[in-house]
């Protein structure tokens, strides 16, 4: 083998390795908020968090999970984001039963959850905005 062959392979063995660690990290950081989108929506879920209103910080939570996911580039309604992202998100029942719930307190009159249904709703709600923040 000439010096010139060795050093060839090497070179072609570094740009494939090169490539696949590329690769790897872009599809890792894809479902990770990085920067200034992460320092947003980490301000925007304090904020919310600290609401007194159980119901309003419901309905904050849920928008600042739709707008993580749109941020991370899922396209579409809440419902498509969700099943976009449903692989990274720990307990995607439960945000579905959040949001299910969002839906019901925006949408139907008179309707009233109890604390425990909001509280855990919202603590599901913060866990996938925060997966994604990590």
């Amino acid at each position: 083998m000439t010096p010139v062959f060795v050093a060839l392979t090497a070179l072609f063995v570094l740009v494939i390795a090169g490539a696949c660690v590329w690769f790897l990290h872009r599809r890792w950081s894809r479902h990770r908020l990085t920067g200034w989108k992460r320092a947003k929506m980490l301000k925007k879920w304090s904020q919310a968090a600290s609401q007194p209103d159980p119901h309003r910080r419901l309905l904050e939570a849920d928008a600042i999970l739709d707008e993580a996911l749109a941020l991370l580039s899922y396209r579409g309604s809440m419902a498509d984001k969700l099943r976009g992202a449903h692989a990274y998100i720990f307990d995607v029942e439960q945000v579905w039963r959040a949001h299910k719930l969002r839906n019901r307190i925006a949408h139907e009159a008179g309707f009233t959850p109890t604390k425990q249904e909001l509280e855990s709703a919202v603590s599901s709600l913060g866990e996938a905005i925060l997966r994604f923040c990590r």
